[in-house]
């Protein structure tokens, strides 16, 4: 059975239904477009990665992941997220600091220009990082199996 360390307790098997939540909220601030909600599910360092297979989906750092959602929730609208696979974890367990969520299909539908859109079948990795007692997303990447692309992500 594996441990994990919350508010400095030790605690059985808890670090996966808690990053279960945190992605859980990823996914409900994600279709809500609140950037705000999103805030506190990253560490706002220089060197997190949020990446895509898209030439225009690369960001590190902050500041242009946070561009990056900025840019989408002015674009898309009616943003919907259907997890089709199970969630696999990896890590977390004490005394790792880093956990990672692989989540072999999920689907996205959107309302981009006026016009519904659907991503079927996109994997994603996630990699959270615990300071102190709290776990929070340090680099993402979504593998999207349509090639068009939705949102024009000009940084700078």
């Amino acid at each position: 059975m594996t441990t994990a360390w919350v508010e400095g307790k030790q605690d059985t098997g808890s670090w996966k239904a808690e990053l279960g939540q945190r992605f859980t909220a990823f996914v409900d601030a994600y279709e809500r477009g609140s950037l705000d909600a999103l805030r506190e599910l990253f560490w706002h360092d220089d060197d997190i990665v949020v990446v895509g297979t898209h030439s225009n989906l690369h960001f590190v750092g902050w500041e242009q992941v946070e561009h990056s959602f900025r840019t989408q929730f002015a674009s898309l609208r009616d943003i919907r997220v259907t997890l089709r696979s199970a969630q696999l974890w990896h890590g977390g367990a004490p005394p790792s600091t880093l956990a990672c969520l692989t989540l072999p299909a999920m689907d996205i539908a959107v309302v981009a220009g006026g016009r519904p859109a659907t991503f079927e079948g996109i994997r994603v990795t996630c990699v959270f990082e615990r300071r102190d007692a709290e776990w929070r997303m340090v680099q993402m990447h979504w593998s999207l199996p349509r090639t068009e692309v939705l949102v024009d992500h000009k940084y700078r």
